[in-house]
């Protein structure tokens, strides 16, 4: 009896567990579909279909629903008016291949068609909501929350197009701020209007970078009353716009952006990119005076060397000669009240060293005639007037590292406005500078304005800042030094020996200056700039060369002046000559004994 009850309880337990598996079955054959989101566009998306672009793409987007066991889902987009019920859309729209992708992509003029289908006017806004449904032939879901949309229909609208330059770079466009003349230049792709009565305008925006385009800093109508792909600016103009957006540091760099707005309309547009643009405002200052060697002329008043650790300062080492009227500066080389624009500085009647550039008086109370180094800080509106010299300072020297022991010892000669030669002993592969003072500078501006330079990346490139120390080239012994700012952009240096030859057909040498040539005899340093040589000459002509093996380094004549490359210099009469040679006066004489 026992095990009658014990089977039929099995039995009881195992049909129990038959019809909990059978109640499973019935619940999974219809297939169950997971929550799904929508990716894209966000809610409140503004869509604005451009008639000037129809073939453009909209693709709304959104996260896969999870099927069930075996049926995928296929899904629809579905959009009603704000005012109305997402269950009764005025668009259903089926997905992205035939309803089997989570997209759906839509050229603007498809959009469009659907909208007006429904009766929706051209250019009009309409507010929807929309959300996409997902069904798999037995459960439909739909996203949430419903999102909102308003679609513009097309109307006026206007094509893509591309800014073509300046291209976009952070290499500084160096312009002068206070010229009219001078224009800088922005150029693009043509937009076309997609309603052909409605011209396309263009304006340029411009903001700092990484700045919002919806609040310029300035803007400009292009060339053409708005209407042509150009715009061209004079350097003056835009500068104004800069400084009075808040860029009044006219000497840094500037980081701007800029891009392009078409309008058609009631259509506005920007280009498809940005550039970015930095702009460097070149303050150019000029040196110009009865005391100078330019005089009053101010066509011919001289260039000034921007100091490149001090923006805003500039310098020149100059002869100034007293009595004449004195000195001024100027931006531009032409009077004030000319085309040019320009400004001049003065000293402030009663307050020497301080600038000023109205009511001023000619700076004339600076000492005796001689060189000096002048100075012209326009941001600070401060002048220096002050000795005008350099020296070599260093290991290679014999003063070493001291710069109050390296006047006159080690000093260079002025040889020219913003040039200076001269002929030191230093020691083989040993280091030095070159210095105008008796002090080191510190970097924030010295009172005392005094400047040191060294070697910059590459062989004779002279520099004030980032520089590192010269190394002496060959054997210890005299070298001659040669700073050289005649190109205030470009400031160069030499060094080669101390040395001089005479080369040509004239001389027992001829023409040959290699290294294994004697060219006897050489010339004998004499101090101060000074070679010296006798010897025979033949009839023909010759050349003066710093070192043998080298064309790099040569002098020329005419009727007693030297040049670097200059003419050959005749030998008429076969005899014994004295020669002499004067660098720092840059002149020659042939004497026959």
């Amino acid at each position: 009896m026992k095990n009658k009850i014990l089977y039929l309880l099995i039995a009881i337990v195992a049909i129990a567990l038959g019809c909990k598996k059978s109640d499973f079955d019935d619940v999974s054959k219809g297939e169950a579909l997971g929550n799904f989101t929508i990716t894209a566009p966000a809610n409140n998306a503004m869509l604005v279909l451009n008639s000037a672009t129809p073939s453009a793409k909209l693709t709304f987007s959104w996260t896969a629903a999870k099927p069930g066991i075996s049926t995928a889902p296929t899904y629809k987009f579905v959009a009603a008016l704000k005012t109305g019920n997402i269950d009764a859309p005025i668009i259903e729209l089926p997905s992205d291949n035939a309803g089997a992708s989570a997209t759906l992509t839509l050229t603007q003029k498809q959009l469009d068609d659907a909208l007006k289908a429904k009766s929706i006017a051209d250019g009009v806004k309409t507010d929807l909501i929309w959300a996409v449904k997902a069904t798999n032939g037995s459960v439909t879901v739909s996203t949430t929350p419903i999102l909102n949309v308003s679609i513009t229909r097309m109307g006026d609208g206007v094509s893509n197009f591309l800014l073509y330059g300046p291209v976009s770079s952070n290499t500084a466009i160096v312009i002068n701020p206070n010229s009219t003349t001078d224009l800088l230049k922005f150029k693009w792709q043509k937009s076309f209007p997609g309603v052909a009565s409605s011209l396309t305008k263009y304006q340029v925006k411009f903001v700092a970078k990484g700045g919002n385009f919806n609040t310029p800093l300035f803007t400009y109508t292009s060339d053409n009353n708005g209407l042509d792909s150009a715009l061209s600016v004079s350097y003056k103009d835009i500068s104004d716009k800069m400084t009075a957006a808040g860029f009044t540091d006219q000497a840094s760099p500037t980081a701007l952006q800029w891009t392009v707005e078409a309008t058609s309309g009631n259509f506005k547009k920007t280009a498809d990119y940005v550039n970015d643009l930095v702009i460097t405002r070149e303050v150019k200052i000029f040196l110009v005076g009865g005391d100078t060697p330019a005089g009053w002329n101010d066509a011919a008043a001289i260039q000034m060397i921007p100091d490149a650790s001090n923006p805003g300062t500039f310098f020149i080492y100059v002869k100034l000669t007293t009595g004449n009227g004195g000195f001024k500066f100027l931006n531009q080389q032409q009077w004030p009240g000319g085309s040019l624009n320009s400004s001049d500085w003065g000293m402030k009647p009663g307050t020497p060293g301080d600038a000023v550039v109205d009511n001023e008086a000619n700076i004339e109370n600076y000492g005796t005639s001689g060189v000096y180094r002048v100075t012209f800080d326009q941001k600070n509106l401060k002048y220096y007037v002050q000795a005008g010299r350099m020296g070599a300072v260093g290991g290679a020297t014999a003063a070493g590292w001291n710069p109050p022991n390296i006047f006159p010892s080690q000093a260079l000669t002025h040889i020219a406005t913003n040039k200076f030669m001269g002929f030191v002993t230093l020691t083989g592969g040993g280091e030095f500078k070159l210095i105008d003072g008796a002090n080191w500078p510190n970097g924030g501006g010295p009172v005392n304005q005094e400047r040191d330079y060294g070697k910059g990346a590459t062989e004779g490139v002279l520099l004030e800042t980032g520089e590192s120390n010269f190394i002496v080239p060959g054997a210890t012994g005299l070298k001659r030094i040669v700073w050289d700012g005649t190109d205030i952009k470009n400031l160069k240096y030499a060094i080669t020996d101390g040395t001089m030859f005479l080369v040509g057909n004239a001389t027992t040498g001829g023409w040959d200056n290699s290294v294994g040539n004697a060219l006897l005899p050489a010339m004998t340093y004499s101090g101060n700039g000074k070679w010296t040589v006798t010897t025979n000459m033949s009839v023909g002509e010759f050349k003066f060369i710093f070192t043998k093996g080298s064309w790099t380094n040569e002098y020329g004549g005419t009727a007693g002046a030297i040049a670097e490359g200059g003419a050959n210099i005749g030998i008429t009469s076969a005899g014994n000559y004295t020669i002499i040679l004067d660098e720092f006066n840059r002149t020659y004489t042939v004497t026959k004994n």
